[in-house]
């Protein structure tokens, strides 16, 4: 099984990332996930958790169809939960069950990982999609879209 930039390492960080929030949509995930391991890329940690490349952000398809299917994944373990929002589209939050699960991982990733994605939360706040991926073009200081 394929563990680095799998479905199976994006589902445990789609995971962390809802445990740190409710109810978001996917466009949310991976703008919150991007600005997670490039922190130092995008100005809100000092370093970028998957190192420097000078393709970070070169990764937002192959990391959207990746995020796609970790949902998938976490879905039909039941592990999180889809609702739909009239005015946001398809949200998605932690089950019980999950929250169970992501509540034992702890170690330096993942704490890393959780101190990076508060300060993205707070930059990101309540954006809609085409705000959030001008923001994102901004932080990294390319076109994003």
């Amino acid at each position: 099984m394929k563990l680095f930039n799998s479905r199976f390492e994006l589902a445990l960080r789609v995971m962390l990332i809802l445990k740190n929030s409710d109810k978001i949509t996917k466009s949310e995930i991976l703008v919150l996930d991007l600005m997670s391991t490039y922190g130092k890329s995008c100005k809100i940690a000092n370093e970028n958790l998957h190192g420097n490349n000078q393709f970070d952000i070169s990764e937002v398809a192959i990391r959207k169809e990746l995020i796609d299917q970790a949902i998938a994944y976490l879905r039909l373990y039941e592990l999180v939960e889809e609702f739909y929002d009239s005015s946001l589209g398809y949200t998605y939050r932690l089950t019980n069950n999950g929250r169970k699960i992501i509540d034992q991982v702890n170690n330096d990733y993942s704490d890393s990982y959780q101190k990076t994605l508060r300060k993205a939360i707070e930059l990101v706040g309540k954006r809609d999609d085409e705000q959030l991926f001008s923001m994102l073009s901004k932080q990294f200081g390319v076109e994003v879209g």
